[in-house]
């Protein structure tokens, strides 16, 4: 009868989970804790404790989970993210590495550990803990997600589409899924695919700054200069002194032909936090800029 009633909240706290109902995730297990103390009760808690960013309530649950039940790996895998959020890396890696031990077929492990590991540029490494995340269970949307950056970081964007696509199966539409794949669409030269992926990352959220930025390069490129530049525009009221936002203001309105002097005045603007910026070739490889700016760079330049 106790095993049958933990099954019980334990499904119950899973499905609450997923549909993103943290604080019923945590009124339900809070309940139950009162009654049994049981790991898996903490470590429902605790997972919905980290996704409402109480990190001291949260490592907190994921603790007493590995307390409570030292031989399941799923209680170190949650641990460890509440280490990494903290800022605990050397725990946070500690505790994945003991859950991989545990059980060598926990595709959350190496899905968590391949996450750390890109956040830190370790692309090799990463690759490999997400490919072996996959392998074990290819249902996780977030590692496809993981592996996408990892394959647009190594400009492999056919093969970071074809995750992306995946994710947005696994997970549904996402902003940051969306403006990752537009990125990958762009330099797959699918530049009206891409446009469309950053729209509708902005219809999702309005306040995504990098999918406005992305749009408005593009719109460049497509040579619609005034959508380019009312997108620039808006970006720019969140992050008026972003360096990125600043140069791309200023090509676009120096390609509508309208107004030289405030696109001269934002380049010199980026001259005097950086002499650098007036070489528009640098600008373009520290922007990451497509060909157009560059060369709309480049007649700016020629007239400071």
């Amino acid at each position: 009868m106790k095993e049958t009633l933990m099954s019980d909240i334990e499904t119950q706290a899973a499905a609450l989970f997923k549909d993103g109902e943290y604080e019923a995730v945590i009124e339900l297990t809070s309940e139950a804790i009162e009654n049994d103390r049981q790991a898996v009760y903490f470590y429902w808690r605790g997972m919905a404790n980290i996704e409402l960013d109480e990190l001291t309530n949260a490592f907190s649950d994921m603790s007493k989970a590995v307390q409570l039940d030292k031989r399941n790996s799923r209680y170190y895998v949650g641990r460890g993210r509440a280490f990494w959020i903290k800022g605990d890396e050397k725990n946070a890696i500690s505790d994945w590495k003991r859950a991989i031990k545990l059980d060598p077929n926990n595709a959350e492990a190496y899905a968590e550990r391949g996450e750390y590991f890109s956040a830190h540029k370790q692309i090799n490494k990463a690759l490999e803990d997400f490919d072996k995340a996959l392998e074990l269970d290819d249902s996780l949307g977030d590692a496809y997600y993981g592996r996408g950056i990892i394959h647009s970081d190594k400009d492999e964007y056919q093969a970071a589409l074809d995750d992306y696509n995946k994710a947005i199966e696994l997970l549904g539409e996402d902003d940051d899924i969306l403006t990752s794949r537009g990125a990958a669409r762009f330099y797959l030269d699918d530049w009206q695919g891409s446009k469309e992926d950053f729209t509708q990352a902005l219809e999702l959220n309005e306040d995504n700054i990098m999918a406005m930025n992305n749009r408005a390069v593009v719109e460049f490129c497509l040579e619609e200069y005034e959508a380019a530049q009312e997108d620039y525009a808006k970006a720019l009221t969140h992050l008026p002194t972003e360096r990125l936002l600043m140069g791309g203001m200023a090509v676009t309105l120096h390609a509508l032909d309208e107004n030289d002097d405030k696109a001269l005045e934002l380049w010199k603007g980026l001259v005097k936090i950086d002499p650098r910026y007036k070489d528009a070739y640098w600008t373009g490889q520290e922007l990451l800029w497509p060909e157009p700016l560059v060369n709309e760079a480049q007649k700016i330049v020629d007239k400071l």
